[in-house]
């Protein structure tokens, strides 16, 4: 894990430089400023949007007295999203749109649920039980 998180944290920065550099080259600096700026704001707004219906939904499955273990990887799943979109970066904003997007915050959700239950097992996410 340790291993991937290293490749992760030099990986992702030379391929937002890479995207920035080429990005700057083709279209220019001001649009590309403008670029991040629009994607920075509709990520704040999707994630906004999203995560209030999530909360909506979750809420009344609680009301119904059901657990909202659905809504609260959505929820995660919209965190993740929407803290990518606010990096700055072309890579990093379509990843987290995958995530902010319900048709493919679907499938994603399914991969967040294995990693978080990997993480349990090994004991690097402790969970507390009453």
């Amino acid at each position: 894990m340790k291993k991937a998180l290293l490749f992760l944290f030099i990986l992702f920065p030379a391929i937002e430089i890479t995207f920035f550099i080429w990005a700057g080259m083709e279209i220019g600096f001001l649009w590309l400023f403008l670029l991040i700026v629009a994607t920075g704001l509709l990520g704040v707004a999707l994630a906004r949007r999203e995560g209030i219906q999530t909360y909506k939904r979750a809420r009344e499955q609680m009301q119904n007295g059901q657990p909202p273990t659905d809504e609260l990887l959505n929820g995660t799943c919209i965190l993740i999203g929407g803290f990518l979109l606010l990096l700055p970066g072309f890579f990093s904003d379509l990843v987290g749109l995958l995530f902010l997007l319900p048709f493919t915050r679907k499938r994603l959700r399914y991969w967040v649920q294995a990693l978080l239950m990997r993480l349990i097992s090994k004991n690097t996410i402790r969970v507390y039980r009453r």
